[in-house]
């Protein structure tokens, strides 16, 4: 019993430090409901069914957008799968749709991967360095389906495949802004998308409610 309680209250004491700690935010596209609050760009189009999350770009860079403009440092992972067209688009600390953001991008013309920041709407590759080659992707559903990781700490930005670092890189344009998904001219399927960082969770809400939950709990075995 002893123990169980000394493990209680290390809980509750990180559940109470919660702002200060890493939290992850994951969404699986169970209901449309999930990206009710989230903001189309122009020329984009989504729908959530059978668990994942269909976007339709036709135009210029763009998609969707969600979470806290006031995010700083966060690592973005999705699993999703190219239907048509020529680019993956993953998003990071977006100030303006279609205008100020960073991206990654993965292009089907020139077979690689790479990282650009927009300003106005105006491009400036900062992959720092030779693009890398675009992986094969292992699809046994068609398409091109993939592991994506968009990740920024400070000037720092990452880009992950399949578990592989592929660009690593600086730029101090931007300290914050919300997270997207989408790409150019294409139509890409999300199964999820998880965000890790500072301060992030799904609601306080949640915590609250677990936060009662384990003291409740704790009560009960002493």
């Amino acid at each position: 019993m002893k123990s169980s309680w000394k493990f209680g209250v290390l809980v509750l004491s990180m559940l109470v430090l919660s702002p200060y700690l890493t939290f992850a935010l994951r969404i699986e596209f169970d209901s449309k409901k999930d990206i009710a609050d989230w903001e189309l760009g122009p020329g984009a189009t989504a729908k959530v069914a059978g668990g994942k999350l269909e976007l339709k770009m036709a135009g210029g860079n763009t998609g969707i957008y969600f979470g806290d403009p006031k995010w700083t440092d966060y690592k973005m992972e999705v699993k999703a799968r190219k239907i048509a067209g020529p680019y993956f688009h993953l998003f990071t600390r977006v100030q303006k749709p279609v205008a100020d953001f960073y991206f990654m991008e993965i292009s089907y013309n020139s077979h690689t991967n790479s990282i650009f920041m927009f300003k106005g709407g105006a491009a400036t590759e900062v992959t720092g360095g030779p693009r890398p080659k675009r992986p094969e992707s292992k699809d046994p559903k068609g398409g091109d389906a993939y592991t994506i990781i968009f990740e920024v700490k400070g000037e720092t930005i990452k880009t992950y495949i399949d578990g592989k670092l592929q660009v690593e890189t600086k730029d101090k344009t931007y300290k914050d802004g919300r997270p997207g998904l989408g790409g150019r001219d294409s139509t890409v399927v999300y199964d999820y998308v998880e965000i890790n960082g500072p301060g992030i969770a799904a609601s306080p809400v949640d915590h609250q409610g677990k936060l009662a939950t384990i003291w409740g709990n704790l009560k009960q075995e002493r």
